[in-house]
């Protein structure tokens, strides 16, 4: 048909090795500090291990199909493709837990097993085409989703820290509580009374000073009565939605570019929710519990410091939804018979401002900046010029 200009189907599948490890990493290496032992009446200084080599690692090995349609409209007025991907990977490099009598704590070795799957869209549009005016806009979606499917030795979850990978869910996670605002005055008896009711052959076995007014109220996720790993949930790191957009506009000799850049979905610990401090000061600000302001997210800096300390790293984490218009730039070219009688092919006068403006979930913050608060991004404002002989 006279509307398609260009039409394409791809198909590929491969097998990838990666190292995914810093090299020597799999060699046995000796410590830097010394030991002694006593020999012929002298002390003999020796290194000991510093951990255990595995001499049967292979590559990581990553199999990989790709389906995908290019296309062009209208004499390629509009353009684009669409791929469909997925993968596994397995193999693993990961370290393990070696048994007690190797004296070493764990050995890198191959096990473990994921997999992802997602869709790339790009689309280019000639929105207006002439001679004095060109208008295009370049149009950009992903989105993916990935799991974790095996993690050896029969685990079905390793914690370290506040992440963790566990059979079933997504490759990158923080695992934690849930915060579900403070506990108000009497609140947490109306509470246990209710619970006791529901459940007489059980009995609660909450920690000692959980439940007094101010204090963080966790989800007590499986309803028994008490607040441990099986109460923790997973907060995705990985953004659910992931899109683009960047504009060129020329009128005469005048041209403008505006990118936008958008990313939905994922958490980040946001630096800020950590600044209630205790002992001191209220650093950040923050909206915390007081008779007067109870439904403020944190709590109260005069409660049990306790409950903060072993349930607070709950309320670190924000989803990182953003808006953000990365770079616009404005420059005006020089007119070519101005240029020619001094030498010169091309001279352009321009102006940016990069990472000004970004809209939110997280107010007066720049989640590209992935959580921090020591150091967040610059905004620039640059002025330039490019001479062409």
């Amino acid at each position: 048909r006279t509307y398609l200009t260009n039409l394409k189907l791809r198909a590929s599948w491969g097998i990838t090795g990666n190292s995914a490890i810093e090299p020597y990493q799999t060699l046995g290496t000796l410590s830097q500090r010394q030991s002694y032992y006593y020999m012929n009446g002298s002390d003999v200084a020796f290194n000991i291990p510093d951990n255990f080599g595995n001499d049967h690692l292979k590559w990581e090995t990553t199999k990989a199909t790709n389906i995908g349609i290019d296309f062009g409209l209208f004499n390629n007025r509009v353009s684009g493709n669409i791929d469909i991907w997925s993968s596994s990977t397995y193999d693993l490099l990961y370290f393990k837990s070696a048994p007690p009598s190797s004296t070493y704590p764990s050995i890198i070795d191959n096990i473990g097993e994921t997999k992802a799957n997602g869709i790339e869209i790009g689309l280019n549009t000639d929105v207006i085409r002439n001679s004095f005016i060109t208008y295009n806009i370049n149009w950009s979606y992903s989105t993916f989703s990935d799991e974790v499917v095996a993690i050896g030795d029969g685990l079905t979850k390793n914690q370290f820290g506040r992440q963790a990978h566990i059979v079933g869910e997504p490759v990158s996670v923080f695992y934690d509580y849930e915060a579900d605002g403070n506990w108000d005055v009497g609140e947490f008896d109306d509470y246990l009374a209710d619970w006791n009711t529901k459940n007489p052959d059980l009995t609660a076995n909450y920690a000692s000073g959980y439940g007094a007014p101010g204090t963080i109220k966790i989800v007590d996720q499986n309803n028994d009565g008490q607040l441990d790993d099986d109460d923790k949930i997973t907060y995705n790191r990985s953004p659910k939605h992931i899109l683009g957009m960047n504009n060129s506009l020329t009128v005469g000799q005048f041209d403008l570019s505006v990118l936008v850049y958008a990313r939905l979905g994922g958490y980040l610990e946001y630096g800020m929710n950590s600044q209630l401090n205790f002992e001191s000061a209220n650093w950040g600000d923050l909206d915390y519990w007081t008779l007067d302001n109870k439904g403020a997210k944190f709590p109260n800096p005069g409660s049990a410091s306790s409950m903060h300390a072993t349930y607070g790293s709950a309320l670190l984490y924000e989803e990182a939804n953003y808006v953000k218009i990365k770079d616009i730039t404005l420059g005006y070219n020089l007119p070519l018979n101005a240029l020619s009688t001094v030498g010169l092919s091309k001279v352009r006068v321009y102006g940016s401002l990069k990472n000004y403006f970004t809209f939110s979930s997280i107010d007066n913050y720049d989640p590209e900046r992935g959580g921090s608060v020591n150091f967040p991004l610059a905004k620039q404002l640059v002025f330039g010029l490019s001479v062409q002989f």
